[in-house]
């Protein structure tokens, strides 16, 4: 085909990440803002599992004075032999000033120091304890004359003082939330007021952590070993607690009009036209109370590490996700009509006149959970401990005049309270690690009442790179919604880590000075299946001269999806970097029957550093999807340019201009408002 030649020219001729060296991440990360994670998002380089994992340590950060080898290992492009190399050196010294001590030790090489800034905080441990630094962080994003005003705004900030205090928060300004959802008696469903303009503080906390000692009160995240009883942090391998003023942002319009005419006579939104609007700033939610924990008390020849917590979070929930449980006690009979979710009116300013019903609605503070857990481990040394954690929740419907519940697709079980136990083992030597967890879930689900999971894992740190190896069984009846363990990408009523058992082998190797290899291989089989099921992966790093990288992965999953994709960049001195992307899939899906379809994408990348205080990014994406039918799915164009200048010393000034065009020949786009779609992105960054 003409075009993909073409494409294949154009990328062949003009880039890629340098080689990667940990396991747990799928390219060298080397980034300086937020954008460059969700460019590597977008351009389909790191997974979800990884972008989630990588921003939260980006907006959190690693203290690299203070975090024991679990958090340290969560750090990208390093491996346990660098792990044990930083705590070595910092034990010898007693405090690391900057990064460049670790270069100078050779501890690190100097690039992989230099990647590790955007990651880390340095803080010597003899700063004194009236000092202070932070930052602010304000956000507007704004569509044209198609959006609701005023236009999606949010405020981040994070100070850090008198030594061990820190504490953050997030406020957003919301335009397209529905509110205030009650019950209504007379027409048998929910109901709820239209979106408006709210001003929303939904993360804020304020922790004191020295060497021994650790307490959060506010919004916070926690996790323990392999992440199979309990884990909320979206971390690799979690050991504790931070606070939590995480935010996000969405990179598509959503819909103005979710409506259907309900008891109206005709539809609410315009028939002609489907409008789109700026999305809102988004968040999730995960615990908000108080967490302690003590960090190493010393017992017989090693410490113990005990941790509690406790938390009141107020959720939001989908309309598909709730059921009526006073109509429907077993949500599993999909055959009965009590069994569906409750319809969602929309509230005028007379209840008692005809309403319109809202669809695919995100309800607010529909339920509340009061949730207590606790762990305890023993340390014979860093890398060996044996530890337990449980925990158990209660959910709490905030909808009077109904009893609401959980339908089976829901996270959580349904039935009312639910917990885990478990317990978790690591053993380490020389260059070889192992880790063990097995835990039992409990709920009160009719016939079932929770069930087993276990996961076995090894790493072993190699001359040339890792091996992580993982072997997993989550039992069918293993319901924790608190899981988040080595899984493969199927879910069973709303849990990846349900029904399956599997082995997972990752590897992340340097074959030669300019050479790596990152590959993964997964297979799996669900336990109500007799069906195997895999995923192989693998990408190529080469540095094929100074100025001058390349790489190639490929994706093949037995669903019937195959990816091939390659890059190359060119980066002649630290201030340019131009890069070309390929990728071309192949998906065979059902509905297609024997036909096989192909999807084809361009990427490409510029960017420029003219002045110090300037830096000035162009990217450009071409999206097919399905080149042999144009009237079936997207083909679209999003261009953008970014400037970002330095305004004082710490200070940061980010302007963004997005122009985003639908080609294609559907239905839906011809009635798309705004298309073309144009972005304009405001950010002023206040560090102090």
């Amino acid at each position: 085909m003409p075009l993909r030649r073409l494409l294949f020219v154009v990328c062949t001729a003009s880039f890629v990440p340098r080689p990667a060296t940990a396991v747990h991440y799928e390219v060298f990360i080397d980034i300086e803002t937020e954008e460059d994670l969700y460019d590597l998002l977008v351009t389909g380089q790191i997974s979800e599992a990884s972008f989630g994992a990588l921003l939260q340590l980006h907006q959190t950060r690693v203290e690299l004075n203070r975090a024991g080898r679990e958090k340290l290992y969560l750090l990208p492009n390093i491996d346990f032999t660098d792990v044990d190399g930083i705590l070595a050196y910092r034990d010898e010294v007693g405090s690391i000033h900057t990064l460049g001590d670790l270069v100078a030790a050779g501890v690190l090489e100097r690039k992989v120091a230099d990647s590790l800034r955007a990651f880390v905080m340095v803080r010597p441990l003899e700063v004194g304890k009236g000092r202070a630094d932070g930052f602010v962080r304000a956000q507007t994003r704004w569509t044209g004359r198609y959006d609701r005003l005023p236009p999606a705004t949010a405020l981040q900030g994070r100070i850090h003082a008198l030594g061990h205090l820190d504490a953050g928060a997030v406020a957003a300004l919301t335009r397209n939330r529905l509110s205030r959802v009650r019950w209504d008696p007379i027409r048998g469903g929910l109901s709820v007021e239209p979106e408006r303009v709210r001003l929303e503080a939904p993360k804020a906390y304020v922790e004191w952590e020295d060497d021994a000692w650790e307490l959060i009160a506010g919004t916070y995240r926690i996790g323990f070993g392999q992440r199979l009883t309990f884990d909320v942090t979206d971390q690799v391998t979690p050991n504790g607690a931070f606070g939590d003023y995480e935010l996000r942002r969405e990179n598509e319009l959503t819909l103005r009009c979710r409506r259907v005419p309900g008891e109206l006579a005709a539809s609410p939104c315009p028939g002609d036209r489907t409008v789109r609007v700026t999305p809102d700033f988004a968040w999730t939610n995960r615990l908000t109370g108080v967490a302690v924990g003590s960090k190493h008390l010393p017992a017989g020849s090693g410490w113990l590490q005990t941790y509690g917590w406790g938390s009141y979070q107020v959720h939001r929930a989908q309309q598909i996700e709730i059921v009526d449980g006073g109509r429907c006690r077993d949500p599993r009979r999909d055959e009965d009509p009590d069994c569906a979710a409750p319809a969602v009116y929309v509230r005028g300013d007379d209840p008692s006149e005809p309403a319109s019903v809202t669809r695919y609605a995100s309800l607010p503070r529909v339920f509340a959970e009061a949730l207590a857990g606790a762990h305890v481990s023993y340390f014979w040394q860093a890398r060996v401990h044996l530890g337990v954690t449980g925990y158990g929740a209660i959910p709490r419907w905030l909808v009077d005049g109904v009893e609401l519940d959980f339908q089976e697709l829901a996270r959580r079980p349904f039935g009312g309270p639910f917990g885990a136990v478990g317990v978790d083992a690591a053993y380490g030597f020389r260059r070889q690690d192992f880790f063990a967890e097995v835990a039992r879930s409990f709920d009160r689900q009719a016939n079932r009442g929770g069930g087993y999971g276990a996961l076995l894992r090894s790493v072993t740190t190699l001359a040339t790179g890792e091996l992580d190896v993982a072997a997993r069984y989550y039992g069918p009846r293993f319901a924790n919604p608190y899981a988040r363990p080595v899984s493969a990408p199927d879910e069973l009523d709303g849990l990846r880590a349900r029904d399956e058992v599997g082995l997972r082998v990752r590897t992340a190797m340097k074959l030669r000075p300019r050479l790596s290899m990152w590959s993964l291989a997964d297979g799996w089989r669900p336990l109500s299946s007799p069906h195997w099921k895999g995923l192989l992966a693998t990408r190529l790093d080469a540095r094929l001269a100074p100025a001058w990288g390349w790489a190639t992965w490929v994706e093949y999953q037995t669903s019937g999806r195959f990816l091939w994709a390659a890059k190359l960049t060119y980066e002649p001195v630290r201030r340019l970097t131009a890069s070309c992307q390929l990728q071309h899939r192949l998906v065979r899906a059902a509905s297609l029957f024997t036909r096989v379809r192909h999807d084809l994408a361009a990427i490409v990348n510029v960017s420029t550093r003219p002045i110090e205080v300037l830096r000035v990014r162009l990217r450009a994406r071409y999206d097919f999807e399905d080149v042999a039918d144009n009237h079936r799915l997207a083909q679209v164009l999003w261009s953008h340019v970014e400037a970002e200048l330095s305004i004082r010393t710490r200070d940061t000034l980010r302007i963004r201009y997005d122009l985003r065009i639908f080609l294609d020949k559907r239905e839906s786009t011809r009635r798309r408002r705004p298309n073309p779609e144009h972005w304009l992105w405001l950010e002023y960054v206040v560090r102090y």
